[in-house]
């Protein structure tokens, strides 16, 4: 996540590309505040105690990132971690699209 909040900070924010946060599974929403503050998130950030968000999206492990076109459709999703030059990569195919 640190690598997320770094890449949204120096580019994404400027170019109008929106991050959101969702944090469920085994932690709480105090956690979650905690870990938002710990770490500077700078974009939202929620907590889904019931993980309705992760069934919608399919997701089923942490972290987990859903890439969203401009016409409001799923057009990556992506679990497990990974590096900056690889979200990156993902942001700029859906800028151009």
């Amino acid at each position: 996540m640190p690598a997320v909040a770094s890449l949204y900070r120096e580019k994404l924010d400027a170019a109008g590309i929106d991050v959101i946060g969702v944090s469920q599974f085994n932690t709480t929403e105090g956690a979650t505040v905690e870990f938002v503050e710990r770490n500077e998130l700078t974009f939202p950030n929620v907590y889904d105690a019931q993980a309705q968000l992760a069934g919608a999206y399919g997701i089923r492990g942490v972290p987990s990132y859903v890439f969203i076109d401009k016409q409001g459709r799923i057009a990556h999703v992506s679990a497990g971690a990974r590096g900056v030059d690889l979200i990156e990569s993902w942001l700029n195919q859906l800028s151009t699209e």
